[in-house]
């Protein structure tokens, strides 16, 4: 029923806000507590931190993913469902077993095992352009991959720091203002990732003949993960120049060695825990991925280098300005 004010005009009720996906996280700020303020950066406050920030984590993970969209173009081709597909023997072995066979024309009984071995089919897919179209459309994702990393880790960083968190419109706000340096350090960074996964790829299935090769770049990659903590934090709390960062981030690597290197091992733990739960039950280890990987990786490298950051670039710089 309407009601009507002193003039006679219909009071109109008040209309209701639009809630969205993030509208429990654009306006937490008076909600942080003093537990989530930490000073010592020590190893149970990580564990204490994690514990209460991990219901926000699980939405970090949640932009790490969406933002990084391309790929679903790439795990779509891959799937097979717009492929055609044949069979095909299995084992590499059959074409020399089938040539020996057709090259001395009898078939024995030993031909006949190992036929029945090496000569099982299996299907094989063959790329349409429909796949090709799919992965072109993924390559998007070196467009996004650094803007992405940029924003959430400025979510992260506030989560360790202890600073309120609007989610949405923290992520937004965060690519609008370092889109410039954080998509050729995005094209740089993912190009570092794919060369060093590629290179212990192969020299492990080579470790016969690259074995010290294997092992000197396990040491590159794990140097290079150490300055990936430091790269995206320093690019979205100070105004550095592109070189300035990376050079800022190799010294830090060293710096900050031994936290890196125990926070480096538990991203390690993290990423096998998520293989392992994939040789249980493969929807375990999508979970992991969906909900824990991406931000647990996040916070632990967050919290390795923000200590040595505040300690030898804030704090000096406030000593400073206190002195003068």
């Amino acid at each position: 029923m309407k009601e009507f004010n002193e003039y006679g005009e219909p009071i109109e009720a008040p209309k209701k806000k639009k809630r969205n996906l993030f509208s429990g996280y654009t306006k937490d700020g008076k909600e942080i507590a003093k537990e989530d303020v930490i000073t010592n950066y020590d190893f149970f406050s990580f564990f204490k931190l994690y514990g209460r920030r991990f219901v926000k984590l699980i939405w970090v993970n949640a932009l790490y993913i969406m933002g990084n969209f391309p790929i679903f173009f790439m795990l779509l081709a891959l799937s097979g469902l717009f492929s055609n597909i044949g069979v095909a023997p299995s084992s590499e072995v059959f074409p020399v077993i089938n040539g020996i066979h057709i090259a001395s024309g009898e078939f024995s009984p030993s031909f006949a095992a190992l036929m029945g071995i090496h000569g099982q089919m299996s299907p094989v897919y063959a790329d349409t352009v429909v796949n090709y179209i799919l992965y072109g459309l993924s390559a998007l994702v070196i467009l996004t991959f650094g803007p992405v990393n940029a924003a959430c880790t400025y979510i992260v960083k506030n989560l360790v720091k202890g600073e309120p968190v609007f989610m949405w419109d923290d992520f937004k706000m965060t690519i609008k203002n370092n889109w410039k340096q954080a998509v050729p350090m995005g094209i740089l960074d993912l190009a570092m990732l794919v060369m060093c996964s590629y290179a212990l790829y192969m020299y492990y299935y080579n470790y016969n003949a690259y074995y010290v090769m294997f092992y000197s770049m396990i040491l590159v990659f794990m140097l290079y993960v150490f300055m990936r903590f430091y790269v995206y934090t320093m690019m979205v709390t100070f105004d550095l120049k592109f070189f300035r960062i990376l050079k800022n981030a190799a010294i830090f690597t060293i710096l900050g060695f031994g936290r890196n290197l125990l926070m480096f091992c538990a991203c390690v733990i993290l990423v096998m825990f998520t293989v392992w739960l994939g040789t249980l039950f493969v929807p375990l280890a999508v979970i992991s991925i969906f909900m824990l990987l991406f931000s647990g990786c996040a916070y632990m490298g967050m919290y390795a280098a923000w200590p040595k950051i505040k300690k030898y670039m804030i704090d000096p710089y406030y000593k400073k300005s206190e002195i003068e």
